[in-house]
């Protein structure tokens, strides 16, 4: 077994863990902590507090009913979920799924599948590596900015919905990507709060990718480098 771990004492209600390499079966359970790896992958149930896990090179589920979760370097998958706090992934080399009931979601680069959903939070994914296989962005928010970095001869079918209910504040989509950009200048009461939209859709290349952006009260940036 070529394990290396480091529980880090808990300051302020965060776990610190660092597994590289794990081939066999490994679990710690303090009450409040679960943390189980099987054949390398990295498991993490908390019923509070925050988590930080430096490297996953065979996957992490990691969950939280409340705190920030960080992860530095994830490879095959990560799927990390909190009721509160936000979600930092450094470094992904296969599907991301990020969920945060209040928080943002950054994925500094990832060449992967990806999606992330917060209830009120900016999104700030870097999508990275040429794009042979389907690799599926989506990105949610019901109150943020979204912004999103992909290659530019990243094939993709791109849809944009931003909703704004603010009066005092123009949003916008930010895109040079050639989409067809509609704005509705009327008001919709259908759904309770006035609201109005702004939609963007078109492909790029083969159109072999699916990016979805929806949020409200918040910009949505779309970068090709």
């Amino acid at each position: 077994m070529n394990l290396r771990k480091t529980f880090a004492p808990i300051m302020a209600g965060a776990l610190a863990v660092v597994l590289a390499g794990c081939k066999g079966p490994m679990s710690f359970d303090d009450g409040i902590t679960r943390v189980k790896a099987e054949s390398g992958e990295v498991n993490i149930t908390r019923m509070g507090g925050g988590i930080d896990v430096g490297e996953a090179p065979h996957g992490a589920t990691l969950t939280t009913m409340g705190g920030g979760i960080h992860l530095g370097s994830v490879a095959e998958f990560a799927k990390a979920t909190t009721m509160g706090g936000g979600i930092d992934i450094d470094r992904s080399t296969g599907r991301v799924e990020a969920t945060t009931m209040g928080g943002g979601i950054t994925i500094g680069t990832a060449n992967g599948p990806i999606k992330a959903s917060t209830m009120g939070g900016d999104i700030k994914v870097r999508e990275v590596g040429t794009s042979t296989v389907e690799r599926d962005i989506e990105l949610t928010s019901k109150g943020g900015t979204i912004e999103l970095t992909v290659p530019k001869d990243f094939p993709m079918e791109v849809r944009i919905l931003l909703e704004s209910t603010k009066r005092d504040r123009d949003f916008q989509i930010e895109q040079h990507a050639g989409l067809e950009v509609r704005q509705t200048n009327e008001w919709d009461n259908s759904e309770g709060t006035p609201r109005r939209y702004i939609r963007a859709a078109g492909r790029v290349g083969s159109g072999l990718n699916q990016v979805t952006i929806k949020t409200i009260n918040g910009d949505v940036i779309l970068r090709q480098e």
